[in-house]
């Protein structure tokens, strides 16, 4: 469905919840996540997808085996059709788990009170953001708020902009991944430049908070915000516009 958003400086963004598109002036903007997804390498992650199907064909041959059942050829081509799978169903499973551990946040910082949950991955991640928060002095300004950056022609939801108690602004990312990834960087930095562009107010820090799914542990990782990292994410936006752009 689609939802209209008239933002501090007039222009009216247009989002799409299912499909994750943004239109200005009916013409589509390109998001943040997508610009770091598709246009930043990752190593790590293409290192995963070669390696989480590989470890999964081993573990249910392995099983096959440990059982005494015979390998033959349509056995051995399911086995390669689940693998192949694999790194989809984490992914989703990973994505389900961000959405709700978002939403919960959203709803809890707008006072709206918070079901119970029984997800183990969802009550970690919420558990541990609860005793975070509940040590910050933080007062909440800005909630997965839309921007969009006239001049550089990208938009995004960031997570949260908050009041220090010096009365300064700083941008929290909340992430449920695994680690704190390169792309992290070039994505708050892109949320800084469009609000302060919209605003005219001054973004001082930032933060990517990580909440393990798992782990009792949670990261908290200062991002710097600088015109360098800023001129990597234009970069990695050029880069994909011309990815797609180009024949070849």
């Amino acid at each position: 469905m689609w939802k209209k958003y008239t933002l501090e400086n007039g222009i009216v963004l247009s989002y799409h919840d299912d499909k994750h598109m943004y239109y200005v002036n009916d013409k589509k903007v390109e998001s943040v996540t997508g610009i770091c997804q598709r246009g930043v390498p990752k190593p790590q992650l293409i290192n995963w997808l070669v390696n989480t199907p590989m470890n999964e064909v081993k573990r249910l041959i392995n099983e096959k085996l440990d059982m005494g059942e015979q390998l033959d050829r349509a056995m051995l081509e399911r086995i390669f059709a689940t693998a192949k799978k694999k790194p989809d169903t984490f992914k989703d499973e990973g994505a389900l788990v961000g959405s709700v551990v978002h939403g919960l946040i959203e709803d809890y910082l707008n006072n709206k009170k918070i079901p119970t949950q029984s997800d183990k991955a969802v009550v970690n991640c919420w558990n541990l953001f609860l005793d975070w928060w509940n040590k910050q002095e933080y007062k909440p300004v800005a909630i997965e708020k839309k921007i969009y950056s006239p001049k550089y022609k990208y938009a995004g939801t960031l997570d949260l902009v908050v009041k220090d108690k010096n009365n300064k602004l700083v941008l929290i990312d909340i992430k449920t991944s695994n680690h704190v990834t390169f792309d992290y960087f070039l994505q708050l930095n892109a949320y800084k430049s469009a609000y302060e562009e919209e605003t005219a107010k001054k973004i001082s820090s930032a933060f990517v908070v990580r909440l393990p799914k798992k782990d009792s542990n949670i990261e908290i990782k200062q991002i710097p915000l600088n015109k360098k990292l800023f001129n990597a994410f234009l970069g990695a936006k050029y880069l994909m516009e011309q990815m797609e752009n180009v024949e070849y």
